[in-house]
């Protein structure tokens, strides 16, 4: 009888190890964002100054708020179609308050974040309580908040807001050249976020949920408790990209989130970090490498490659068509049947 060589199994579980982490998508992203850096750099020099660096970063913090709450509700397999209304009444409400009467930048941050979390409620309470499809009940309230943040706006724009907003959003707050702080930032909420998901209760009840509603159902999992704080959490995320925005652009408007897709890019970034529309699949630094990944490739197309901003979106929709090509469970149609169905209502 042979004894069994333990540093053989454990060189094994080794190798596997290795290969599921370079197997991952948010890894994977980082030498293709080095590629698309270098070639940019030798098609334009200027575009590894730490001015651009900085704006890319900058640029890349606003999609990367809204796309940690999108990688929350799609793991549950779920979409938010409405972040962009949430970001831009956030923005509004924020900004007036602080071109009006000076509202501070911590309690802008707050206010934003209560902005976002109430309106976020509103998406949990139709898709978690009420049954609805996700992308039905998502696309009604994207008409509704957008016509709120209409209402609101009344033909006025916020465009002067106190120094310590845009202080923080300009490129030459750096901790180091390249580095703002904004990104500083954005990378503690991701943290956050990647926290909560990975060690928490309800971070692994996310997971189930998504990976299938029904076993996490009949396990005791409190499923339809789980979908409502992943819509409010991704209000509240959406909330605070607005008030980021608006330290990064100094303005806000009635159009201000649906003007520049934050839709759109919300969604691309969750799915290049590897995020599943078929659920239980993603985490937050793929949303933070996702957000950067985007937010370079727009850059380098527009700087390196002289692309016009028109074509822009194009590009974007077609990382969005490569994100899905590359996962073969959302080719099978039957896996996405959750987003246009909705669920039966449950007790839990």
């Amino acid at each position: 009888m042979t004894t069994p060589n333990v540093t053989s199994f454990s060189s094994i579980a080794f190798g596997r190890s290795v290969r599921e982490f370079i197997g991952r998508r948010d890894v994977q992203l980082v030498p293709i964002m080095l590629v698309i850096a270098i070639v940019s750099a030798i098609a334009s020099p200027d575009f590894l100054s730490s001015r651009v660096i900085s704006s890319i970063f900058i640029t890349a913090m606003v999609t990367t708020f809204v796309a940690l709450g999108q990688t929350v509700v799609m793991l549950t397999k779920g979409i938010d179609l409405s972040v962009a209304p949430i970001l831009g009444l956030a923005a509004v409400i924020v900004g007036f308050q602080a071109q009006d009467h000076g509202m501070p930048l911590w309690l802008g941050l707050l206010v934003g974040a209560g902005v976002g979390a109430v309106l976020g409620a509103g998406n949990a309470v139709l898709v978690s309580l009420l049954g609805l499809p996700p992308i039905i009940a998502t696309l009604g309230t994207f008409s509704v908040y957008g016509g709120l943040q209409f209402i609101i706006t009344g033909g006025s724009q916020v465009n002067q807001v106190p120094a310590e907003y845009t202080n923080l959003g300009v490129a030459t707050n750096t901790i180091i050249p390249g580095v703002p702080m904004l990104l500083v930032v954005g990378v503690f909420a991701t943290v956050c976020v990647g926290l909560l998901l990975r060690y928490t209760v309800y971070g692994r009840n996310v997971y189930a949920t998504g990976d299938d509603f029904e076993a996490a159902f009949r396990a005791g999992i409190p499923t339809r408790r789980v979908i409502f704080i992943a819509y409010v959490l991704c209000g509240l995320l959406s909330g605070i990209a607005g008030v980021v925005y608006l330290a990064r652009t100094g303005s806000a408007d009635a159009l201000t989130g649906t003007q520049t897709n934050e839709n759109l890019n919300a969604i691309a970034a969750a799915l290049i970090g590897g995020a599943a529309l078929t659920g239980g699949r993603g985490n937050a630094a793929g949303a933070l490498l996702g957000s950067i990944f985007l937010a370079l490739t727009v850059s380098a197309m527009g700087i390196a490659a002289h692309i016009p901003d028109e074509w822009q979106p194009a590009g974007i929709g077609v990382l969005i068509l490569l994100a899905v090509i590359a996962d073969p469970r959302a080719r099978q149609g039957g896996t996405l049947k959750g987003l246009f169905t909705g669920r039966r209502r449950r007790r839990r």
